[in-house]
This record gives structure tokens, sequence and C-alpha cells, in this order.
């Protein structure tokens, strides 16, 4: 199986946030699966691709051709994509879970273009996990909720949506996740 992991590309981030990126990386090679993230040697991605490859996981790392020098080192596999939209889909149709780290718009972009994308395609077997680290993406989450609330939104689509308070949360949804894909 693999898991995308969408988190920061920023290094002067919280320490918490670094490991958390680091435990979920360790969780993915632990489970078996294949890290599939953004590749690049920068930030919580850095983090979380090491953590992955010496827990004994593989490492597939999409990247934009504008930011190949920034390629990390670890991954072993690299997908070449046209710009940030390409890196997405790619990500999109290689993987079979999807992890939401903390991040910026970056993250968040890539967290509801998968929402969309499996939304529109009905890929119902493709959940989301969200690591809701204090409580970061409430504001997201809330405005899901209004647009269910005004009938902008399907509620069954939020099903997918898994929301984690903490890492060990999210490795027990990635772990139940695992369970009902075999």
């Amino acid at each position: 199986m693999r898991i995308a992991v969408y988190c920061s590309s920023k290094d002067d981030i919280s320490a918490a946030y670094q490991r958390d990126a680091e435990l979920i990386g360790r969780c993915v090679a632990d489970l078996g699966c294949t890290m599939v993230y953004g590749g690049l040697n920068l930030g919580m991605m850095r983090i979380a691709a090491e953590a992955a490859k010496a827990a004994g996981g593989r490492v597939v790392g999409i990247v934009p051709i504008k930011r190949k020098d920034y390629i990390n080192p670890v991954n072993d596999e690299n997908v070449l994509a046209l710009d940030l939209n390409d890196r997405k889909a790619k990500m999109e149709l290689m993987s079979d879970i999807f992890v939401v780290l903390p991040g910026g718009y970056g993250t968040l972009d890539e967290w509801i273009s998968t929402f969309s994308f499996l939304t529109f395609t009905s890929d119902m077997h493709k959940p989301i996990i969200v690591l809701n680290h204090g409580g970061l993406y409430d504001p997201t989450l809330r405005q899901l909720k209004l647009m269910v609330d005004h009938s902008l939104l399907d509620p069954m689509q939020l099903d997918r949506i898994k929301v984690a308070r903490d890492v060990d949360e999210c490795r027990s949804m990635i772990e139940n996740e695992l369970k009902n894909q075999n």
C-alpha cells in the first residue's frame, strides 16, 4: 500500500510538528507501506522521508521539475511532475491513503484538492486522515461542516475525512484503513 503524506516544507517550525513528521514517517515504514510525498529535502517532508527510510521503508518523491535541485537523496524513486497541479494528480493516483500533517497553504491545497478529486471520481475507498495537532485544522473542518449545513456539500462526502487528535490516533486510523483495504 502507498500512503501519501502531505506536510510543510518549512524548516523553521515547531519541534512538535517536526516530531509528528518523524513519527508518521516511521509509522508508514513500520506498517510495511510505501511513503509517497512531495519529494523535497526540505522541512517536514525531509524529516518524514528520512524517518521512513531509517525504519526500512520505501520512499517515493513526486517532484516538480522546477524543484528538482531540492530532491531528497533518501528517495528510492523520484517521479518528475510538470508543476504543482501535476504533482497533486500523480500523488492522488498513486496513493491508497492520504495523511495530512501540519502545514501551510500548500498542504491545505493538497488536502482539499485530494478531497475534491476523490469526491469527483467517487473513489470512496481512499481515505484522508487529518492529523489535527492542537486544532490547527479546526477552522477548515468547521468550514466543511458549514457547507454541509448550507446543503453545499453532501454530508456523506465528509465520511472519507478522518480526524486524529494526535499521532497515536493517526496511526490507529491508518492501521484500520489498511485492514479495511485488504
